[in-house]
């Protein structure tokens, strides 16, 4: 009974301890900076690399990656953000054909939804996900993910061109 009466103390200092130093809440997100990706792809390409400017407070960008062309092939280059929602939401730009870019991207039995008024063609993929698609110049832009609509329109109105 002694044992137990001298141990007690020290396994409640030891919970508390424990309590006390044990880590937060880790956001399991790790943000990138595309700049270096999005300036690479820019002065190799034969088009006008878009990139996101200013976005509202909650997006993270989380990948980026770029497919320098070889031998006169397409160029192209990928960023994906967390949205302020935690969905998931990617921008990609690319020399390929557009069919030939809508069915890498986009997957097999994706359905055309129509022309929005601000010049974007709305998809839908076979998986249920939504996708915005403009095409102009020699380049065609995806912006997808499982994010809402809305939140992809955001993500499509803030790219600017990026200076190459």
């Amino acid at each position: 009974m002694d044992l137990l009466r001298s141990l007690l103390p020290l396994v409640a200092l030891i919970l508390v301890m424990v309590w006390l130093y044990s880590p937060a809440e880790v956001d399991p997100v790790r943000e990138i900076d595309p700049g270096s990706d999005l300036a690479y792809a820019a002065s190799i390409a034969d088009f006008d690399v878009l990139g996101a400017g200013d976005l509202p407070e909650g997006w993270r960008p989380t990948s980026s990656r770029v497919e320098p062309a070889t031998e006169g092939g397409p160029v192209g280059v990928s960023v994906g953000y967390v949205t302020p929602s935690q969905e998931f939401a990617r921008v990609v730009h690319s020399s390929l054909p557009e069919v030939r870019l809508l069915t890498e991207v986009l997957g097999e039995g994706y359905a055309e939804g129509g022309v929005t008024a601000d010049g974007w063609r709305g998809f839908r993929t076979a998986d249920g996900e939504q996708a915005l698609v403009r095409s102009e110049e020699g380049s065609t832009v995806i912006v997808t993910g499982s994010a809402a609509e809305a939140e992809l329109r955001v993500l499509a109105g803030a790219l600017r061109p990026i200076g190459g």
